[in-house]
């Protein structure tokens, strides 16, 4: 992820937030949808929910890791 390297540190700080906003979201909206007691999901859709919040985690820590080697 380069386009990280090549973004300011303010951009990256914002990028940051918004990520862990996005991930937070995530997180609750699969709680809602997967605490439905009496509704049958699809593996998929159980499936997805994990993707999406495995590759916002991702995203998150290689912002952490592109902010931690600007500022040292």
């Amino acid at each position: 992820m380069a386009e990280y390297e090549e973004m300011t540190v303010d951009k990256l700080k914002k990028k940051l937030a918004h990520e862990k906003e996005e991930l937070e979201e995530l997180e609750q909206e699969r709680m809602y949808v997967l605490g439905q007691t009496g509704l049958h999901l699809p593996g998929a859709t159980v499936k997805k929910y994990e993707a999406d919040v495995g590759e916002t985690k991702k995203r998150i820590k290689k912002i952490e890791e592109v902010l931690a080697d600007k500022a040292g």
